[in-house]
């Protein structure tokens, strides 16, 4: 997946290049680089990539100390170690850290794709998990708020249709002789009946039940719900 970052940590600059140059950037992620376990450590805590290729045999700190390290810090990026074929035995120790995967040299583009792939996979859906969880709970903060927004509003919009509908009553024989009088109350409930009808949208929307596909939420056209409805209250209006 593109602009996922990769941490290469490995002593040969030549592993370095082919893994950057010939697999991963063509695929389109960003790479970044360290030659030894204890700068690939600094990196891994202070860049956060998604993603760890570790040599075992390094200089300052091998890989083995650097994944015990890593796992005392806040960096939970997979990781994929690297070794030298007869040296499968250090996976258990591996494994028992975390490490995801691991690459036995000599081995092809091919073999590095379809590991990094399987090491992003789990992440990549812990990612879209995360994503969705936070757009439905915004989304539902929203309703809330509406709901008790539009309850407080159809309250006090209440008082005030009373109360024209109490001014039309008793100033109904003044009407005739004030026409300025007349259009003021006409347009004040007019303007009601066009709040209530926005009300009675929200109504209808935030009871409407969430639903999702594809890990999105579907969206509801609140505008054409609004024009429908307004457009209805028009025609009642004399």
């Amino acid at each position: 997946m593109a602009h996922e970052t990769i941490l290469i940590v490995d002593d040969s600059t030549e592993m370095v290049r082919f893994l950057k140059g010939y697999v991963l950037e063509p695929q389109g992620y960003q790479v970044v680089s360290a030659a030894d376990g204890k700068s690939g450590l600094e990196m891994a805590v202070a860049q956060k990539p998604d993603l760890i290729i570790l040599d075992m045999s390094m200089p300052r700190m091998t890989g083995m100390e650097m994944l015990t390290a890593l796992r005392q810090t806040d960096c939970k990026a997979p990781v994929i170690f690297m070794t030298m074929h007869g040296s499968e035995g250090i996976a258990v120790e591996a494994f028992r850290l975390g490490v995801r995967d691991y690459l036995a040299k000599p081995f092809t583009i091919e073999e590095v794709q379809q590991t990094v792939d399987r090491a992003l996979q789990e992440t990549r859906l812990a990612r879209e998990k995360e994503e969705l969880t936070r757009n439905l709970i915004t989304a539902e903060t929203v309703r809330q708020t509406v709901v008790t927004l539009s309850h407080y509003i159809n309250n006090r919009l209440m008082v005030l249709d009373g109360g024209l509908t109490l001014l039309q009553e008793n100033l109904e024989h003044e009407l005739g002789d004030n026409p300025t009088l007349a259009r003021v109350l006409r347009d004040s409930s007019a303007s009601v009946s066009q709040i209530a009808a926005v009300l009675r949208v929200l109504q209808r929307v935030t009871a409407v039940k969430q639903t999702t596909y594809h890990g999105q939420t579907r969206m509801i056209d609140i505008e054409a719900a609004l024009r429908e409805e307004l457009a209805r209250v028009d025609k009642k209006t004399p």
